[in-house]
């Protein structure tokens, strides 16, 4: 019996188990895939990965899932934005915070990469409150990090230092200096655009001792970039140049070749400024081959255009018209409107330099199109980003309010409180001090009582050997009388004021008897009478 029943079980987990298989690779629903073994792969089947995931049950590790092969899409491309859509989509359903909060992120990052600065914002902002929700910190410092570089797209510097700087603090918290130092280059980006130069060089040295501190090399290749450029800002050329080669050796010294290319372009345009076209060319020419080999096109179409720009300046027009041309192709085909203009303008220069007005005409035409259409662009990101600006500052004004009124809500509870915890302290102390008054009160009533009983029973116990003392006194001075012990009797009875009926019914005798005990008394105390016979035995 037991053996049937485990064959079902077998039987029901084979089924419902539902493989992944790439080469050697194999994934099931009850496991997530392993980013980091399949990036390193090479010709990796993106659509095998999607398809046989999309046949698993919607939960939290098919999103997860999703994430991780539209992650791998972007090295291995074409990039695909619908296996991101999809996780989104599965995420709202389950309700799943943080794959909510990550795919906006990501969406988020693809509009900024587009040029979409005001959707990149929107995306990033509302990720925010997922990541709250889903405790995950350190992507939600990524996502702050990366809704400052869509505000500092923008221009709008104040809102992308404030995200930065939120970022920041988070990062410190929990000790992550990889996304610290994000965030002081960020806020050190945006103090160039402010043309804060001496504020930009103190967060690049920050980050720069963060990443010394790490051993870094990347970062610190970022780092010492950062600071090549700002210096170049500031004409301070030297400085410039010393950066920029520290950050050139440590892309040489790892073999990241992309950075390497980079900073052979940005040393181009520091000798471009300085004036020296030829020193300028040469790193120029140094960047052209690695960003043609890399399929860098944005560089590579900024650099032929740049390297053009310094040979029209040393009169060898037919080379510049030619590498203009061709960095004005490449910008032309990744609709690269910054170097559009670039390429146009200095084509435009260079045909009135040689007499030719017409193409002159015709190339300064483009450039004034394209001008204009960035002018528009930039205009509906200002007035757009103003009033996203608004909008967050009404948000926040508005939390600021309910925080305040919150916080005035609470004071009035503890005030509260207070006050009936105050009242019952004074009740308490008010019964206890009645009690200890009482019990006090009648400690003294019953010691004052025990003192007055105490008292009373000497009083007594004098009195009675006072009597006692009267009594054997008395009866001395009468025997002195010669009276009868019946006689002595009768003499009491008479002292008390008792006639003599009610003295012989006293004695059980008859009031003859007591008349003669009464006249044998008045003969031997020598008294008249009864009166006189009470007072003597008083005075005795």
């Amino acid at each position: 019996m037991n053996t049937k029943f485990l064959s079902i079980f077998l039987l029901i987990i084979s089924l419902t188990a539902c493989e992944l298989k790439d080469d050697n690779k194999i994934i099931t629903t009850a496991s997530s895939i392993d980013y980091k073994s399949l990036r390193s792969e090479k010709n990796l089947n993106i659509d095998s990965l999607y398809s046989k995931t999309k046949q698993h049950i919607d939960d939290t590790i098919k999103v997860d899932n999703l994430i991780s092969i539209y992650r791998l899409s972007i090295r291995n491309r074409p990039i695909r934005t619908d296996i991101l859509d999809d996780a989104y989509s599965i995420a709202r359903k389950l309700n799943y915070n943080n794959g909510i909060a990550t795919t906006l992120d990501r969406k988020g990052i693809n509009a900024r990469y587009a040029h979409e600065y005001i959707k990149a914002v929107r995306l990033h902002k509302e990720a925010i409150p997922y990541y709250e929700k889903s405790g995950n910190i350190n992507s939600r410092i990524k996502n702050l990090n990366s809704l400052g570089v869509a505000y500092r797209r923008l221009n709008i510097e104040d809102e992308a230092i404030k995200y930065y700087f939120e970022a920041l603090r988070l990062a410190e918290k929990i000790e992550h200096t990889k996304s610290t130092a994000i965030a002081l280059n960020g806020i050190g980006n945006a103090k160039i655009n402010l043309k804060k130069y001496d504020e930009s060089i103190k967060y690049f040295k920050l980050a720069l001792n963060l990443e010394k501190l790490n051993n870094n090399l990347k970062g610190m290749g970022y780092d010492y970039s950062n600071l090549g450029e700002v210096f170049m800002y500031k004409e301070m050329y030297d400085s410039s140049y010393f950066y920029h080669q520290k950050s050139l050796k440590i892309a040489k010294k790892i073999n990241y070749k992309d950075n390497e290319a980079i900073i052979y372009n940005t040393l181009g345009q520091m000798f471009q400024h300085k004036g020296e076209y030829n020193r300028s060319i040469e790193y120029f020419e140094k960047a052209i081959p690695i960003l043609e080999k890399y399929n860098s096109k944005r560089y590579l179409s900024n650099s032929k255009i740049n390297l053009g720009i310094n040979q029209k300046y040393l009169g060898l027009y037919n080379k510049a018209e030619l590498n203009i041309s061709e960095g004005l192709k490449i910008a032309k085909k990744i609709s690269s409107k910054e170097n559009i203009i670039l390429g146009s303008k200095e084509l435009s220069n260079l045909f009135q330099l040689t007499g030719d007005f017409q193409k002159s005409l015709l190339e300064h035409k483009l450039m004034t199109t394209y001008r204009d259409s960035m002018f528009n662009i930039q205009s509906e990101n200002s007035v757009m980003a103003t009033e996203i600006k608004y909008e967050s500052e009404k948000k926040d004004e508005k939390i600021k309010r309910l925080n305040l009124e919150s916080k005035v809500q609470k004071g009035k509870i503890v005030i509260q409180f207070m006050t009936i915890g105050l009242l019952f302290i004074l009740i308490v102390f008010f019964i206890i001090y009645t009690r200890m008054r009482t019990k006090n009160r009648n400690l003294e009533m019953k010691d004052m009582r025990h003192k007055i009983e105490d008292y009373l029973e000497q009083i007594s116990k004098y009195k009675e050997k006072d009597n006692e003392n009267k009594k054997e006194d008395i009866s001395e001075k009468i025997k002195e009388y010669g009276l009868s012990d019946r006689e002595e009797e009768v003499l009491s009875f008479i002292a008390k004021g008792m006639k003599n009926q009610e003295i012989a019914d006293k004695m059980f005798v008859s009031l003859s008897t007591i008349k003669t005990h009464t006249k044998n008394i008045f003969e031997k105390l020598d008294v008249r009478n009864r009166i006189e016979a009470a007072r003597k035995a008083q005075v005795m």
